[in-house]
């Protein structure tokens, strides 16, 4: 087996967000993503929504299925990444047309 430098540091996650995200009404899956951001984690590929630019803001998306008494569990909560230029600029709408395009493109390549 190979060495590692510097041994693993495990990061500390602050004692209100852990707090927040307990007692939060969210779908398991959603508050793992929610985690796995909080603690640095890398969540899947940099996925950009509305152009090629590089993207430094990530943003993650609940489908309202994943909200209901009865959740589908099916439905997936989405990472995606916006550059500084449509941070903020980009509505609800146009980013649920921009997933769902996404969405239907990838199924069709398998």
């Amino acid at each position: 087996m190979a060495r590692r430098r510097g041994g693993h540091h495990a990061a500390e996650l602050h004692a209100d967000a852990l707090r927040l995200l307990a007692e939060a009404d969210y779908p398991s899956p959603v508050k793992q993503v929610i985690l796995m951001a909080l603690r640095g984690g890398k969540p899947g590929k940099q996925v950009r929504l509305v152009c090629t630019k590089a993207a430094q803001h990530c943003q993650l998306w609940v489908p309202p299925a994943l909200t209901q008494a009865v959740p589908d569990s099916t439905a997936k909560p989405t990472v995606y990444w916006l550059c500084d230029a449509h941070h903020g600029q980009v509505s609800d709408a146009e980013i649920v047309a921009f997933l769902t395009k996404q969405h239907r493109s990838r199924k069709g390549k398998r």
